[in-house]
């Protein structure tokens, strides 16, 4: 693994920031412990902390002096008494050395190192505590300006960034397709959490991105389902796997669905074809300048076309979009941002309008696509009874449903499919090898009953 980007990171924030002096000051996560007990939670770095950095353990700082492009770690000292436990720590020049900085202090020199830049003023995240800085670094912080030029680098990453995506779409990706060859009748959801885990972590991811979601059936249908503590038992169903590894604290964020018998059962291989053109459609516009709202429009055309041949809706593919159906049979957007969080910031710039319609409310991103930005595209239908009952109740909507086809389709759940794309100079790049052709999971699923 090359050295972590810290200094064009920095520099890359400072240029969004719009000035010529100054200091950046960030502080990383603090070791948090349960309450009433010596035991912690595990730890994970601040993101906007690590963009920086690349720094992943607590109790660190980091500064950048803007006027002469100096990187500054402050390290988090470690007595001879903790060294007993954790370890002895690397020196300070192995600390600066490995992470990209020009300079490397304790954090109890803070104050000292930087008063001697003489900066006029320090910005700093809204969040961030600045107890080290002393008072008359205190005086001189901006705590307003800095998050959103933060947020605007984020948004475009390096190569650095995406050859680690790459290398987490991989892992996990390889991890599905596992799961994919092991399912069997009488399995807990469960069991695929673990797997799934076990098999990410031991090829080098530090933990999952997310809660892993592994739902049968009808628990398809909660979006976030994370009970996954449900027996496979019905060889006609499916189960969506929504799982992610975080490699060197990068995420992906893949979805699969595949069926627990040998073969899909008619309704679901209905479903799920619909689902796989919509995100087919999708990935195959997205690129540079074309602006994100239109990709989910996209998917929802292609849903409404393929849910009117099965006749679930009726009416014509224009009253249907009109009408915002589809966003009560996909009630999410079309995908997000992907980086350091799974979902990543910056999707919606200061002053971005936001939708209240059916669908496009929870739209995480509304902006043109633009080379460099890595999105999640992750289509899907479900049969949530709920927001069904919610489109019986809106003649606009109601005239378009078929409910008594759809109560036919009820018990397939839902059908998720989800890739990890890069923008590029004229398209985009999957960077998620993982298989979702209903040929491809139909002979991988075959095969596990055939043995």
């Amino acid at each position: 693994m090359t050295i972590y980007p810290t200094k064009q990171h920095f520099a890359k924030t400072a240029k969004n920031l719009g000035v010529s002096s100054g200091i950046i000051y960030v502080k990383g996560g603090e070791t948090i412990i349960h309450p009433d007990s010596d035991t912690e939670y595990d730890f994970h770095q601040d993101s906007n902390f690590y963009y920086l950095s690349g720094v992943r353990e607590p109790g660190f700082s980091a500064a950048y002096d803007i006027s002469t492009d100096t990187a500054i770690l402050f390290v988090n000292h470690v007595s001879a008494d903790e060294s007993v436990w954790i370890g002895v720590p690397p020196s300070l020049e192995e600390y600066r050395l490995a992470h990209g900085f020009d300079e490397a202090h304790y954090t109890y020199d803070i104050e000292a190192v930087l008063t001697a830049l003489k900066a006029p003023v320090v910005y700093t995240l809204p969040y961030c505590k600045t107890d080290q800085l002393g008072m008359a670094l205190e005086l001189a912080v901006d705590r307003e300006k800095l998050l959103e030029p933060l947020h605007e680098a984020r948004v475009f990453k390096d190569a650095f960034e995406i050859d680690i995506i790459r290398r987490a779409n991989r892992i996990s990706g390889e991890a599905h397709l596992a799961l994919m060859k092991e399912t069997r009748l009488g399995m807990n959801e469960s069991e695929l959490r673990g797997r799934f885990v076990g098999l990410t972590l031991a090829q080098g991811c530090i933990y999952e991105a997310y809660g892993t979601i592994a739902a049968r059936g009808r628990n398809a249908a909660i979006l976030h389902y994370t009970k996954n503590n449900q027996q496979l038992d019905s060889d006609t169903e499916m189960i969506l796997v929504d799982a992610g590894g975080t490699f060197e604290n990068y995420a992906s964020d893949i979805t699969r669905t595949w069926p627990i018998g040998p073969k899909f059962s008619p309704e679901c291989r209905d479903i799920y074809q619909i689902v796989l053109d919509m995100q087919k459609a999708t990935i195959n516009a997205c690129a540079p300048h074309k602006q994100w709202v239109d990709m989910h429009l996209l998917s929802n055309r292609v849903a409404a076309e393929g849910l009117l041949k099965l006749g679930i809706l009726k009416g014509s593919v224009d009253d249907i979009m009109k009408n915002d159906v589809i966003g009560y049979f996909m009630p999410h957007g079309i995908g997000h941002f992907l980086g350091i969080d799974t979902h990543d910031v910056g999707g919606y710039p200061k002053d971005t309008e936001r939708s209240d319609r059916p669908g496009l409310r929870y739209l995480r991103v509304r902006r043109g696509m633009l080379p460099n930005m890595v999105f999640t595209v992750e289509p899907g239908i479900y049969f949530v009874d709920g927001i069904l009952a919610a489109a019986r109740a809106d003649p606009k909507v109601a005239e378009h449903i078929d409910f008594e086809t759809v109560a036919n389709y009820r018990k397939v759940g839902g059908v998720r499919i989800e890739d990890n794309i890069v923008i590029t100079e004229d398209g985009c790049e999957n960077l998620t090898n993982c298989p979702k052709e209903i040929s491809e999971l139909e002979a991988i699923r075959s095969a596990v009953y055939n043995k």
